[in-house]
């Protein structure tokens, strides 16, 4: 504690005083709040006391004939008593007897005609074979021709395609009657003399010398 001039005096006080001055402070509050509580309790306790009690008091009961009094005690109402009632007598069904049901007979069928057969395509008619146009055959169309040469398959009808690619006369090569290895080269058929004079000289300007006619 340290003096003033003025007379007065200032209190310093640390943490440790501090926390000694709060709890002085929260011990006091706890013990005025402990007073009022108990003081508040004792109260309600005497009221509660002193005040009738409803249970003590006789309760009052009104007779049925106008006068008061305390009512006769009614007895408890008898409890319902079952009585077993009697089971009703079981009837057994009566069973119908089955009645036998003849199937009836299916109507027969009837026989449903058959589908027309389908129109069979008329045959076609063989048609006769024609000789081609060029090339090799067994046997040449009838006519007049001019013999090329007689010479090995391969090359009559090598001379025959060289033929008809340079004069654009057409004929066949066919089996020389003479030699079974050797086959003509026919240029034909022709059909009048002028046409074999006309093929005669076209095939001498193709190298193609002494030509001589043959007939089928």
């Amino acid at each position: 504690m340290s003096g003033r001039d003025d007379g007065e005096f200032e209190l310093i006080l640390g943490n440790k005083q501090l926390l000694s001055v709060l709890f002085i402070v929260v011990v006091l509050l706890g013990v005025f709040f402990a007073m009022g509580f108990l003081a508040g309790r004792s109260t309600g306790v005497t009221t509660v006391a002193s005040g009738p009690r409803q249970s003590d008091r006789p309760p009052l009961t009104v007779d049925s004939a106008g006068g008061a009094g305390p009512a006769a005690a009614q007895p408890p109402p008898p409890e319902p008593q079952m009585v077993p009632q009697p089971r009703p007598a079981q009837v057994e069904p009566q069973v119908a007897a089955p009645v036998r049901t003849e199937p009836e007979k299916a109507a027969p069928a009837k026989a449903e005609p058959p589908p027309p057969a389908p129109a069979k395509p008329p045959a076609k008619q063989p048609e006769a074979q024609k000789p081609p146009a060029a090339g090799f055959v067994q046997n040449p169309p009838a006519g007049n021709y001019l013999q090329a040469a007689a010479t090995r398959r391969a090359d009559a009808e090598s001379m025959l395609a060289y033929i008809g690619g340079k004069t654009g006369l057409k004929g066949y090569v066919a089996p020389s009657p003479k030699s079974a290895e050797l086959y003509r080269v026919l240029i034909g058929p022709l059909a009048s003399s002028e046409a074999i004079t006309a093929a005669r000289a076209k095939l001498n300007d193709i190298g193609v010398k002494s030509p001589y006619a043959v007939k089928y």
